[in-house]
């Protein structure tokens, strides 16, 4: 499409932007913001399978992320911090903390590859207990 928008499509017939300009007409993603859109989005799922499967009701679950990249190429994630919002009644933190310990260390695949790129993972994680 040119000027840094590439239009992709997946094998299956599906598309989606990738956009590297700095400008404020984006339409997509860069690739280093899609791998972290891939990390939250896995160890979300992960999570919310692991706490339903320990029975833990939940109202909301948002999971945000924050990360650090090197100065020099490859400019590759340095630090990346996972925050996980969860809300609901009665909530239990250790529950919680080891799904997302088991997400982070042995199942969420997007996470555990920028891991072992280098990138120092660290996670929080916020209860609001109603």
């Amino acid at each position: 499409m040119g000027g840094g928008l590439f239009l992709v499509k997946s094998e299956d017939g599906r598309y989606m932007f990738i956009d590297t300009r700095k400008d404020c007409d984006k339409k997509g993603f860069s690739p280093m913001e899609l791998m972290l859109i891939a990390s939250a989005g896995c160890t979300s799922i992960d999570v919310v399978s692991m706490l339903n499967k320990m029975r833990i009701k939940y109202d909301d679950i948002k999971v945000s992320i924050e990360e650090v990249r090197r100065d020099e190429y490859p400019r590759i994630y340095k630090e990346v911090e996972l925050t996980y919002e969860i809300s609901g009644k009665d909530l239990d933190y250790n529950k919680i903390k080891k799904a997302v310990e088991l997400s982070l260390s042995k199942y969420c695949s997007a996470s555990i590859t920028l891991k072992n790129a280098g990138a120092e993972l660290k996670y929080e994680i916020k209860l609001n207990n109603k």
